[in-house]
């Protein structure tokens, strides 16, 4: 890991798998350091696919996303073609995303218009409040290609 947050934010996540009574594994390890460094979303495939050869095999990255997530480590998000796909959740930065319907790239949107809306429902008693948005469209790749098959 190059810089020091992402080394910190390491630290941080291995103490909460501890905390948790989860050992932490060479896998675990390497999957929060993908995750951390590269940010994703990944699905469970592209993260296997990244990991050293023979490091571990598919089932092991369900297990561990799994449990990375019941404890608040990763993120998965739904983007509607049914894959899962998983982000490091640092509890720092709350975002969304936009994807392509055609290619499916999926970029990032650092703002978040929903956080009032939480507030409300946390005034009207709700507890452990959370929501999902991501935005669905056809990227100016894909348009300028459909233009051209088009013409």
């Amino acid at each position: 890991m190059p810089h020091a947050h992402a080394q910190d934010q390491l630290e941080r996540a291995l103490a909460k798998l501890r905390e948790h009574g989860q050992r932490v594994t060479k896998t675990r390890k390497a999957i929060l350091e993908l995750l951390i460094g590269e940010h994703g979303p990944f699905t469970t495939d592209a993260l296997h696919s990244r990991l050293k050869d023979g490091e571990c095999d598919l089932v092991t990255v369900y297990r561990c996303l799994a449990a990375m997530e019941e404890i608040g480590l990763v993120r998965r998000c739904d983007f509607g073609d049914g894959t899962y796909r998983y982000e490091f959740d640092s509890g720092e930065h709350h975002h969304h995303h936009v994807i392509c319907r055609d290619c499916r790239e999926v970029k990032t949107l650092d703002f978040c218009v929903a956080d009032s809306l939480e507030r409300m429902a946390r005034q009207m008693g709700y507890a452990n409040v959370n929501h999902t948005l991501e935005i669905f469209g056809v990227c100016p790749k894909c348009q300028k290609a459909a233009e051209k098959s088009a013409a």
